[in-house]
């Protein structure tokens, strides 16, 4: 009788099967945390340019949220950082009756990515600034440091 060399069919279904279902509890969990972890990102990238937009505004009187943005890019109001674009609305100073609208950095989400076409908003207030997420975002994720 010869010594037999190797697996049988049955240890290596063993060992597929247990591969399987590895794979589909990691899966998921990587999944979630590369949403968590894009979002993140999208917050600190706009979170990094704060300080230099409050900079710009205080430059002088035709410095807008719009403009800085502008600089940023060289040209156009939209500034590409990976994930997606920055976008700065210049806001308005009350007039009359007419309430002022606060100036505006919104990061939009590129195509392809977690949460495609989504928005998280910087608005600069009187004091502060304030952080807005989609409601798709934020239905997924409540715990985003940096932005409630």
């Amino acid at each position: 009788m010869r010594k037999q060399k190797g697996f049988s069919l049955i240890e290596l279904l063993i060992v597929v099967g247990i591969i399987g279902a590895i794979t589909a509890i990691a899966v998921p969990s990587y999944s979630n945390y590369k949403k968590k972890s894009d979002v993140t990102a999208s917050v600190a990238s706009v979170k990094s340019l704060l300080t230099k937009a409050e900079l710009h505004l205080a430059e002088g009187t035709s410095k807008s949220l719009q403009t800085f943005v502008e600089a940023l890019s060289g040209s156009a109001n939209s500034y590409n950082v990976g994930l997606g674009t920055i976008v700065g609305t210049a806001g308005t100073a009350a007039v009359g009756t007419t309430a002022a609208v606060p100036g505006k950095l919104t990061f939009t989400f590129n195509a392809g990515q977690s949460f495609a076409t989504k928005t998280v908003i910087f608005t600069r207030g009187v004091e502060a600034w304030s952080c807005a997420l989609h409601a798709d975002i934020k239905n997924e994720f409540t715990d985003i440091k940096g932005c409630s």
